[in-house]
């Protein structure tokens, strides 16, 4: 009895959506790593059970967001509109504890299997790829997470960006700036910033000796890593447009725009300034080391990258430069195809909606707040959607004052129309012209 009412409430747990990730992904981390320090075999049969129930809660979770259970309609000024936080942060949850339990699961997998089988040896050069690998797709999930979980444009844009060695070596260094410089203040006030840094930060110093070395490989033209680049570019940058929520995609085909603008403009103008570029990078490398990046960075890594890049000539910087725009341009071009093609997707499914109106000539009233959310959802116009529910009978109210008017030239070019101002704010506007008019009446 106990036995099935235990079942009864794992699987009405496993149903829920998420209520948050700490209190699911903190102590799903902390037995993994208890796991990872049993015997191979029994780590990974001891973390199975959870990594299935986790499985099947985001599997679960998936549904709800795809079918919009957690999008809302709200009220905003007498406008309709759709309240997507839930919405948002489930998807944060869901992929927080999906991106957590898959890395332990294939650290606990990979033990196991190479613990049983001995005589499997992977060579050092292999190994070291599958490193630069797991750190950027690591990083390009973190990035993700963050976008979801706090809805900023600039982490929307740096995780369009961060899908490729080089740049997310760029981010790393930033932040190690930037930490460096909080630590100075730290010690300036008379805390012990060094105790601070070992204890919470080491890890990211560990991060930045990684894709050092990555860039380091770029910077002699490995050609392993670069066609690793543009394909993990174009995998990355294709699963963030297939799984960014429709409220996102113009920001995110803002951000590809403006990515695929400067890739060519950098691509163009490093073919003219080639000799110029050169002598200031190798100035900025050589003094690097004992400026302000050296207490931010490690030695090795500056010193190995100054190297490789005194031994430049100005086409091994074009060949560079061509290298580091490739990923971005093949991956963008991957990217906007997927936009497009979820664009045209979402117009089919919000005109299908109006349609069927159209051809049935009713709508079934308890239907139609669902019909309306995944409408506005999918890109449809408030305006469309009062002109098709008049036209079956729908009391809805004109838009006063009721008057022609010209579009306007957004309008002309997109041909779809702006939503009419609140009825609130055009009553307002009526009745100040009506006391205008009476009182030049008045006078």
């Amino acid at each position: 009895m106990w036995v099935r009412s235990l079942c009864g409430r794992l699987l009405a747990w496993v149903k829920r959506p998420y209520a948050g990730l700490f209190r699911i992904a903190f102590p799903a981390f902390v037995f993994g790593g208890v796991c990872l320090a049993l015997p191979p075999w029994v780590g990974l049969i001891l973390f199975a059970p959870l990594a299935v129930a986790l499985g099947f809660k985001t599997a679960f979770a998936i549904r709800a967001i795809v079918s919009l259970d957690l999008v809302t309609l709200v009220d905003d000024e007498g406008r309709p509109c759709l309240d997507t936080q839930a919405d948002r942060l489930q998807r944060a949850w869901a992929l927080g504890s999906a991106a957590i339990v898959s890395a332990v699961s294939i650290g606990l997998v990979a033990r196991a299997v190479f613990g049983t089988f001995p005589q499997i040896v992977i060579p050092d050069a292999i190994a070291t790829y599958l490193t630069f690998t797991a750190v950027l797709v690591g990083g390009f999930l973190l990035f993700y997470f963050l976008a979801l979980r706090f809805d900023k444009t600039v982490l929307r844009g740096l995780t369009s960006i961060t899908v490729t060695l080089p740049a997310f070596f760029i981010v790393v260094v930033v932040a190690s700036i930037l930490l460096s410089w909080a630590m100075k203040a730290l010690t300036a006030l008379g805390f012990s910033a060094e105790g601070m840094l070992q204890s919470g930060f080491d890890w990211l110093y560990e991060v930045q000796r990684i894709l050092g070395m990555a860039t380091d490989y770029f910077l002699k033209q490995d050609s392993i890593i670069i066609a690793a680049s543009i394909v993990l570019a174009a995998l990355l940058l294709l699963l963030y447009t297939y799984s960014v929520p429709f409220y996102w995609m113009r920001s995110v085909s803002r951000w590809l725009k403006g990515i695929s603008l400067v890739a060519a403009a950098f691509g163009a103008a490093v073919i003219v300034f080639a000799g110029v570029w050169l002598v200031d990078v190798q100035r900025f490398a050589a003094e690097s080391a004992s400026g302000q990046l050296a207490s931010a960075i490690d030695s090795s890594v500056l010193d190995s990258q100054s190297s490789s890049l005194a031994q430049y000539k100005s086409d091994d910087l074009i060949a560079l430069i061509k290298a580091f725009v490739l990923p971005y341009t093949v991956g963008v071009f991957v990217a906007n195809a997927v936009v497009a093609l979820r664009k045209g997707k979402a117009k089919d499914v919000s005109n299908a909606i109006i349609d069927k109106f159209a051809a049935d000539g009713a709508v079934d009233e308890d239907e139609l707040p669902a019909l309306k959310r995944r409408y506005l959802y999918y890109g449809g116009s408030q305006t469309l959607w009062d002109i098709a529910l008049r036209s079956i009978g729908h009391d809805i109210p004109l838009p006063h004052p009721f008057a022609p008017r010209k579009l306007t030239i957004k309008e002309r070019i997109t041909g779809e129309l702006a939503d009419p101002a609140p009825a609130a704010d055009s009553d307002a506007k009526a009745a100040a012209e009506s006391g205008g008019d009476a009182a030049s009446d008045s006078r």
